[in-house]
């Protein structure tokens, strides 16, 4: 157990100002029952030895103070380490949240050259997600939804960042990405997508996703950007879902990429 420990579990319960006159009471104690070991023992009638037992008074009694406002000083770090992510996290799916996503998106437009496109987005919605969550129980939704994240973390790039909005709702924001890139990587999302009912084991489970894809315009501000995938997204939906539409080429793609319709 350390110093920080132990007093926690001590005086963890105690006002600030009656921990520091216990500190201080406790530091008086040890100094004086130390100056009195060594006066009986050894003598101060000698500077040199005044000097000596002064300075390991003061060693023996910092130490324990000093491991104390060290362990302290630690937890606080380790705790503003774990509240940042914490804010800046899915606590399901580990992918950032909505305000993350906005943070890193917006930070790659602005660093981006106003004359060229920043990149693509996708908006990503589970079908009929309720169902499965009626169906299946909210556990089971929980999984589905934790395997489309992990799906999401291991198909995009480096530069790339994916984030879940709430509920079913995923985002995607693909750096210096064009349309193949995005269309690409988004028909690895629905293959990828299908595998979960067998990762689950559960036969009969169907799992099947919408995306709207938006392709970043010179000069577009990230909103703007995301109303386009948002309304991909909404075609998406009405056309059957399990899909694919673009917003830039206004072009939609079956569950089936070989099958495509304008």
């Amino acid at each position: 157990m350390t110093t920080y420990d132990f007093w926690m579990a001590k005086f963890g319960d105690f006002t600030p100002m009656k921990q520091i006159a216990i500190m201080v009471g406790m530091a008086i104690v040890a100094s004086d029952a130390l100056a009195v070991l060594f006066f009986l023992t050894v003598g101060l009638d000698h500077l040199v030895t005044v000097l000596f037992v002064t300075t390991f008074i003061v060693v023996i009694v910092s130490v324990p103070l000093g491991a104390f406002l060290v362990g302290l000083n630690f937890r606080l770090k380790q705790s503003a380490i774990q509240l940042d992510v914490a804010a800046r996290r899915d606590g399901l799916t580990g992918l950032g949240n909505r305000s993350e996503f906005y943070l890193q998106a917006q930070r790659q437009i602005t660093l981006c050259d106003p004359a060229k496109s920043a990149g693509a987005l996708l908006y990503i919605d589970a079908d009929h997600f309720k169902s499965i969550n009626d169906r299946y129980g909210h556990a089971v939704g929980d999984s589905v939804l934790q395997e489309i994240g992990s799906l999401l973390r291991s198909t995009i790039g480096e530069w790339d960042f994916a984030a879940r909005f709430g509920g079913e709702e995923f985002a995607i924001f693909l750096t210096d990405a064009d349309l193949g890139n995005a269309d690409w990587l988004s028909r690895q999302i629905l293959d990828g997508v299908r595998d979960i009912s067998k990762k689950l084991q559960i036969a009969d489970l169907e799992v099947t996703v919408s995306v709207g894809i938006s392709i970043h315009e010179p000069g577009q501000s990230l909103e703007a950007a995301l109303v386009a995938a948002d309304k991909c997204l909404y075609a998406a939906k009405n056309q059957g879902r399990n899909r694919i539409v673009h917003a830039e080429s206004n072009l939609t793609i079956l569950h089936d990429p070989l099958i495509r319709k304008i």
